[in-house]
């Protein structure tokens, strides 16, 4: 499947939950919402690493509320483009599932295991750097399980 097939595919099935989507077509669109968020993530660095710069060598101290408003404008539109394409995102890791041969359920297991490992560093007082890696490694050992699995013929979700 090509690029624009996954893209495509992605949108017309955003809210299916049945059948199956190869791993092309779940790599695919890994990579490019990866690639969206880092442009996201790279313009508000940028935008407020040129503010504090400017603010600490200009001659005047700068006004930052344009920054601040630049900035509350590209997290606004990363929270927006979030909300848009949850339901296709999970549609489309149950339709992964189901390639692979598992039930799409299988995608709260890393939501469970974070909440079981934050609630036990909370309960046995451990800091908070102790957590801060925690659910990240657990949803990116997820995803190259679901990028790397290869997909089964007979499943009872083909």
């Amino acid at each position: 499947m090509s690029a624009w097939g996954a893209l495509t595919d992605f949108f017309k099935r955003y809210t299916s939950f049945r059948g199956t989507s190869s791993r092309r077509a779940y790599n695919w669109m890994t990579w490019f919402w990866g690639v969206i968020y880092v442009m996201i993530a790279v313009i508000i660095i940028g935008v407020a690493g040129l503010g504090s710069f400017l603010g600490k060598h200009g001659e005047v101290a700068t006004d930052t509320r344009p920054l601040l408003g630049t900035i509350i404008l590209v997290l606004l539109i990363s929270l927006m483009m979030s909300i848009i394409v949850i339901i296709p995102n999970l549609a489309l890791y149950s339709r992964r599932l189901h390639d692979m041969g598992y039930s799409g359920w299988w995608q709260v297991a890393p939501l469970i295991i974070n909440v079981v490992i934050t609630l036990g560093i909370m309960y046995f007082g451990k800091s908070e750097s102790d957590l801060s890696w925690g659910p990240s490694v657990i949803s990116f050992g997820f995803n190259l399980w679901l990028s790397f699995m290869p997909s089964k013929t007979n499943t009872r979700y083909s």
